[in-house]
């Protein structure tokens, strides 16, 4: 099977007061540690969805940077922008969608969403946390229609609320720590989410 990674990092980060796609953690930001993970798991190509920011990433080979200039209107939006640049190819079977502010979500975790689906009739696979799905999260290509049909203020987990019988998930409980505000860096910095690794 051969995955899209999709990367989304348009938000203007407004709760903190500056991006946090470039926070410093473990050495880099929070963005290039989403990208290092999505290149080494070797799938398929890697698209970021800038928006409000551009990062100038470094060039990598099966990287790509794609700008969604309706990023005000919300993840819905990212989400179109970065599969319409994904659908291109159409050797894509499945697209997996990631967070650029996940900092505890690991590389196992992905690979455990891409094994899951290589084994189950299910066309999507969700992370399991906070008694919901979330993500990251897989998709088939049989899906892409309906990501499509997002409202632009609308994110995945409105695709599962629609559609709860066509999900298997794995659980990762540390899935649902994610950088918004000044005290979340904090916490970050300083490791009190330590327990989640």
């Amino acid at each position: 099977m051969r995955t899209g990674v999709l990367i989304l990092a348009a938000g203007n980060s407004s709760r903190l007061g500056k991006p946090k796609q470039l926070v410093a953690y473990r050495g880099t930001s929070l963005l290039q540690q989403t990208v290092t993970m999505a290149l080494k798991l070797n799938c398929g190509p890697v698209i970021v969805v800038e928006g409000a920011y551009c990062f100038d990433l470094p060039a990598q080979p099966g990287l790509i940077t794609v700008r969604n200039m309706a990023w005000k209107k919300g993840m819905g939006s990212s989400i179109k922008t970065g599969l319409s640049a994904l659908e291109v190819d159409p050797s894509i079977d499945q697209l997996l969608i990631l967070l650029s502010d996940q900092p505890l979500v690991p590389i196992a975790h992905l690979k455990a969403l891409l094994a899951k689906k290589a084994h189950t009739a299910y066309p999507m696979i969700a992370t399991f946390y906070k008694n919901s799905y979330g993500v990251p999260a897989l998709f088939d290509r049989a899906c892409f229609p309906d990501l499509h049909r997002l409202e632009d203020g609308q994110g995945a987990k409105k695709l599962f609320q629609a559609k709860p019988n066509a999900i298997d998930w794995v659980p990762l409980e540390a899935a649902r720590i994610d950088i918004d505000t000044p005290e979340d860096v904090q916490a970050l910095n300083e490791s009190n989410w330590k327990h989640f690794d």
